[in-house]
């Protein structure tokens, strides 16, 4: 009998390990998901970017468009704007169906800049990196 108890008590405790080390991995996974293409542009049409580039000269504002994929929705994400390493702005956004098409628009200055995009819990899934010169100065007749 009490050799029974031994191995059932052995038993339940290697169970309880097992258990121990695969359910906070379990419970830590997010729902995932996924830019699939981020590109800065001077506009958006028709859902689609238009003028993409990495360069602006004297752009008034700067479009951040994404392309995401989720698993469970609706989800949201975030486009946060750093100008020179600080960050100006948050625009979150709603993603209702995957896959989805999602921008934001920045008013801008001359300046080095950078968005990440992040997921619900602050997790970084892409960033986008542009830079904005001043407009060179118009010549008059």
């Amino acid at each position: 009998m009490k050799k029974y108890l031994l191995v059932s008590a052995i038993v339940a405790a290697a169970a309880c390990a097992v258990y121990a080390q695969t359910a906070p991995a379990e419970q830590k996974k997010a729902p995932a998901i996924k830019v699939e293409k981020i590109v800065t542009a001077a506009s958006v049409e028709k859902r689609e970017p238009v003028g993409e580039a990495a360069a602006f000269d004297g752009a008034a504002q700067v479009y951040t468009w994404t392309k995401i994929t989720a698993e469970q929705l609706p989800t949201t994400i975030k486009h946060i704007y750093y100008l020179n390493g600080k960050n100006v702005r948050e625009i979150t956004l709603t993603v209702h169906t995957s896959p989805y098409r999602a921008w934001s628009v920045k008013n801008v200055v001359p300046g080095d800049w950078k968005v990440d995009v992040t997921d619900e819990a602050g997790n970084v899934l892409a960033t986008a990196s542009f830079t904005v010169t001043a407009a060179a100065p118009k010549v008059g007749k």
